[in-house]
C-alpha cells in the first residue's frame, strides 16, 4: 500500500509540473483543490480501515495536513501567482523528496497481517526494566550497573500457573523479533519473557524513555567476525565470541532469578502470579539461540530448550592447536535444533559431523532437528512479514514467509507442549 500511494503521489507532482510547462500556468487553484481532496482520501481510508493507523503513517499525515492547510490559504487568497519555471521545478524538487520521506516508513515496514494465534486465551503484554547491581555495564563508559529491559506475553484471562518460556533475541535482534511467536505461546498458555539485550539489541526502550541503539564496537567486531577466515583467525573468533555469550548467559540468569523472585513472593502481580515456576523452557535466534543453549547446560531448572539457527557456540570449552574442542558430556535437557537450509548444508560442508549443534544433539539426552528448505537467517523471526525489504537486505531465503513463521511457531509450541506441559512426544519432522 506504502508504494502505490508514493506512486500516485509522484504521479500527480509529475502531471502537475508537467500541465504546468505546456499551459505556462501555474495552476494554482487546481493543485490545491487536489491535495484538500488527497488529505480527505487519506483521512477516508484510515476512518474506514482500509488503512490501519500506525508509525507508517504519521509522516504522511503531517505531510498532508500541512499541505492542505497551506491549500485552503491559498484559496482563500484567490491571487494567481505567475509561473516562474526555475521556481515551478524546484517547487517540484522539493516536494518529490518530502512525499519519499514521508512515505519510506510505509514503503520499509508495509501493512501486513499477523499471524493469527491458535490459543483458546487473549493475550496481553507488558514489559519491566531491572538494573542487575553484581554487574557493571561492559558498554557503559560511566561504570553503570548492566540494565535490561524485558517484555512479557501472557494469558489476558489466565486462572492458573503456566510455564515460563524465556526468549534471547539474535545479535542486532530485538525483544519482539518474534512477536508472532510469543503470541501463539501466550494464547496457548505460557508466560513468554523476551530479554533487550541491552548494547547487543538493534535497539532497546527502558520502561522510562531511555532509547539505547547497538554499540558500534560490537557491530564492528560481528562484522569481523562474520568474515574471518582460516587457523590464524580461529583464537580471535573463539575469545570474542567467549565475551558475547557470557554476557548473553548472565543476562538470561539474572531475567530467570528475577522473574522467579517476583513469582514467589506473596500477593504477586501479573505476569508473575501466573508462572509455573517448576516449569522453564529456553529459546532464542541465532546467538540468542545459543546464549540459550548455554544456560540449559548451566542450569538445572531448565525443562526444554529451542536453538532457532544459531550455532552452539557453548558447546566449545577449549582451543587446542587451532581446532576447538567440543564438550563431550550429554546435553542434559530436551533439545530442539531448528536450520535455515543454507545454515545446515554450510554446517555439513564445512565441519561434518563435528559441528558443534550435530555433536550436541547426538549426545544429547533427548534432542530433535529439523531443517526448513529454502529458509534463509532472518525467516524464524517476523522480519520478512514486519519489513520484506530491509529482510531480502539481510538474509531469507526462497521459502514463503508467512509459511515459515507460522510453521515454526507451531513446532515451537509442540516441543515445548511436550515437555512443559506433560504432552506426548512430538511430532517433528525432519524437513519442512
Amino acid at each position: 500500500m506504502g508504494i502505490l500511494i508514493l506512486l500516485v503521489l509522484l504521479a500527480l507532482e509529475t502531471g502537475f509540473l508537467a500541465w504546468s510547462a505546456t499551459s505556462k500556468e501555474t495552476h494554482g487553484k487546481e493543485k490545491s483543490v487536489v491535495r484538500i481532496i488527497l488529505a480527505g482520501l487519506f483521512g477516508l481510508l484510515l476512518f474506514t480501515g482500509a488503512l490501519e493507523w500506525s508509525f507508517r503513517y504519521g509522516p504522511l499525515a503531517l505531510l498532508l495536513g500541512i499541505q492542505s492547510i497551506a491549500s485552503v490559504i491559498a484559496l482563500l487568497r484567490e491571487k494567481q501567482d505567475p509561473l516562474i519555471p526555475k521556481k515551478n521545478t524546484l517547487g517540484y524538487v522539493v516536494r518529490v523528496l518530502l512525499i519519499v520521506v514521508a512515505l519510506l516508513p510505509a514503503v520499509l515496514f508495509p501493512q501486513y497481517e499477523q499471524p493469527k494465534t491458535t490459543g483458546d486465551y487473549s493475550v496481553q503484554t507488558t514489559k519491566y526494566t531491572w538494573a542487575d547491581p553484581d554487574r557493571k555495564d561492559a558498554f557503559s563508559e560511566t561504570g553503570e550497573v548492566r540494565s535490561l529491559t524485558v517484555e512479557f506475553w501472557f494469558p489476558q484471562d489466565g486462572a492458573a500457573t503456566y510455564p515460563l518460556v524465556v526468549f534471547s533475541h539474535g545479535a542486532f535482534g530485538f525483544s519482539g523479533s518474534n512477536y508472532s511467536t510469543f503470541a501463539e505461546l501466550a494464547s496457548n498458555g505460557y508466560v513468554v519473557a523476551s530479554i533487550g539485550h541491552t548494547h547487543h539489541a538493534f535497539y532497546t526502550m527502558s520502561t522510562d524513555g531511555k532509547l539505547t541503539i547497538a554499540d558500534s564496537d560490537f557491530i564492528a567486531k560481528a562484522g569481523e567476525i562474520n568474515e574471518a577466515v582460516g587457523p590464524e583467525s580461529k583464537e580471535v573468533v573463539y575469545n570474542t565470541t567467549r565475551e558475547w555469550m557470557t554476557l548473553r548467559t548472565d543476562d538470561i540468569a539474572f531475567t530467570i532469578d528475577t522473574i522467579l523472585s517476583a513469582s514467589g513472593s506473596n500477593g504477586a502481580e501479573l505476569p508473575f502470579s501466573l508462572i509455573d515456576r517448576e516449569k522453564i523452557g529456553l529459546m532464542g535466534h541465532s546467538l540468542g539461540g545459543a546464549a540459550s543453549a548455554q544456560t540449559g547446560r548451566e542450569r538445572s531448572d531448565i525443562d526444554a530448550v529451542i536453538v532457532l539457527d544459531g550455532t552452539m557456540l557453548g558447546e566449545e570449552i577449549s582451543l587446542e592447536n587451532s581446532a576447538v574442542i567440543l564438550n563431550e558430556i550429554p546435553y542434559p535437557v530436551p533439545l530442539l535444533n531448528v536450520y535455515a537450509e543454507d545454515h545446515y548444508t554450510a554446517a555439513i560442508e564445512a565441519d561434518g559431523d563435528a559441528y558443534d549443534n550435530f555433536a550436541a544433539s547426538r549426545n544429547a539426552l533427548c534432542a530433535y532437528e529439523t531443517v526448513f528448505l529454502g529458509a534463509g537467517h532472518l525467516n524464524f523471526t517476523d522480519l520478512p512479514l514486519f519489513s520484506p525489504m530491509l529482510a531480502a537486505m539481510l538474509g531469507v531465503g526462497t521459502i514463503d514467509e508467512r509459511y515459515c513463521i507460522e510453521t515454526t511457531n507451531q513446532v515451537v509450541l509442540e516441543f515445548f507442549n511436550s515437555f512443559l506441559k506433560d504432552a506426548p512426544a512430538p511430532n517433528i519432522k525432519s524437513e519442512y
